[in-house]
């Protein structure tokens, strides 16, 4: 299951407020909704998921981040899809709107 992160600006880093996924969904299931692929991938590296800070609401947001690992990837044939971080276009409202999340 790809996880789905909603995170913000802290300096030159990316961070979870909470530490938490907002969601974990099969990849298949995100592409559409969230807008993703493979030219969207970032970075294999992790953000930086900050468990101390509390969770903030969804709206002071700024950022929506999909984390894949092998098990998303295995088993599909001819993917462009890598092992990392990808961005969606939305901000996180719209996200979790778009999930039925809210």
């Amino acid at each position: 299951m790809a996880k789905v992160w909603f995170v913000r600006r802290n300096g030159a880093e990316w961070v979870a407020p909470g530490g938490v996924p907002a969601c974990q969904v099969p990849l298949s299931d995100l592409t559409f909704k969230l807008d993703l692929g493979p030219q969207r991938w970032l970075s294999s590296e992790c953000p930086m998921w900050a468990r101390e800070l509390p969770q903030e609401e969804w709206s002071r947001l700024s950022k929506v981040l999909v984390e894949t690992d092998a098990s998303d990837l295995s088993g599909k044939v001819a993917t462009t899809y890598r092992v990392g971080f990808y961005d969606s276009p939305y901000p996180p409202v719209e996200a979790a709107r778009r999930l039925g999340l809210r």
